[in-house]
This record gives structure tokens, C-alpha cells and sequence, in this order.
């Protein structure tokens, strides 16, 4: 294990246990994902979609689905405004390393530009 692995791995494996401090330490946090999550939802109106992604989503899936995930009542917790929410399909992108990825493909975009 590396520096901070162990950390994880203790609320990963606490984190399922019902009534335990990690599992309301978990729906605290994933509860302020899926409101930040929709707040964006609001902002941007993403009507093909909002893609949750980075390494939090696959990791805490069971968290994030379910529509009596905390993060899922989160998001729809809008007041007047969450039946618009319902016009926003919500993706999870499964894959941790999307972010590299965007960053390859925008550097070989630079490069080719460069080179041509």
C-alpha cells in the first residue's frame, strides 16, 4: 500500500456497515456530490446529459445509484426548479482515468496543429 491507501481502504471497507460512522460519513459526502452534481444540472441545463465522472463515481457507485441513493435525492432536492432536473439524463462514467484521457487527446490536437 502506498501513503493514503490504507485510509481509503478503511472507509471502503466500513463505509457498507449499516449505522456505522463510515456509512453517515459516506452519505454525507455523496449527498454533497449529488447536490453540487445538480446545482451544475441547473446551471448548464446539459440536456444530453450530465456526466458524473472522476474517481469518487466508480469507486462509490452503490452510493450514487438507486433512486433512494443519498447522492440521487441530493440532486433532485431543488425545490421548484427539480422537475427540470428530470428533463437531464445522468450518466456515470465508470472509467478513472477520463480526465487523462481528455488531456491526451487535447494535446495531440496542439501537436497536429503545430506540425501542420
Amino acid at each position: 500500500l502506498k501513503h493514503g491507501d490504507a485510509d481509503r481502504a478503511v472507509v471502503g471497507m466500513n463505509a457498507g456497515i449499516k449505522g456505522s460512522l463510515m456509512e453517515q460519513a459516506m452519505h454525507i459526502m455523496v449527498g454533497a456530490y449529488g447536490s453540487e452534481a445538480g446545482s451544475a444540472a441547473l446551471k448548464f441545463i446539459p440536456t444530453g446529459g450530465l456526466y458524473v465522472t472522476g474517481g469518487l463515481t466508480p469507486k462509490n457507485i452503490s452510493f450514487l445509484e438507486g433512486s433512494d441513493s443519498p447522492f440521487l435525492k441530493a440532486f433532485f432536492d431543488k425545490g421548484r426548479v427539480s422537475p427540470l432536473l428530470d428533463t437531464v439524463p445522468l450518466f456515470a462514467v465508470m472509467e478513472e482515468d477520463i480526465g487523462l484521457r481528455g488531456a491526451r487527446v487535447c494535446a495531440m490536437r496542439e501537436y497536429n496543429s503545430i506540425c501542420s
